[in-house]
């Protein structure tokens, strides 16, 4: 691994978990991951929310050896990561407006933008 560090905002009370993935001498991933959890020293969270969130991301990080034996799961969390990529996409999509062309007229053509496709816009 590179010893050059990367350093990135974080509010006080994040909590991070780190994938440092490990390269071969050409630069490619070899396959394997060192996995780790971690807060800021600026953490302002009670023991008892501390300890709750950072097993939390244990748990988390827990879920990649358990993915890696029990096809199951990893199954059950692929159907879920696509069903939320899936679900983002939609909205993604709802967000655009509907172009409709109202007319043309000679070398004008004129345009609708909206959602509704109606003409009163």
């Amino acid at each position: 691994m590179s010893s050059e560090k990367i350093f990135m905002d974080f509010d006080q009370n994040d909590y991070i978990i780190r994938l440092s993935p490990f390269l071969n001498k050409k630069g490619d991933w070899t396959g394997e991951i060192m996995v780790g959890t971690c807060t800021t020293d600026d953490n302002v969270l009670s023991d008892f929310d501390n300890a709750q969130l950072m097993k939390l991301a244990h748990m988390m990080c827990a879920s990649l050896p358990v993915m890696e034996e029990d096809a199951a799961v990893r199954r059950l969390l692929e159907n879920e990561v696509e069903k939320t990529i899936d679900d983002a996409l939609e909205e993604e999509e709802e967000v655009k407006p509907a172009i409709e062309v109202a007319g043309v007229s000679d070398n004008v053509i004129s345009v609708l933008f909206n959602s509704k496709g109606d003409k009163d816009g």
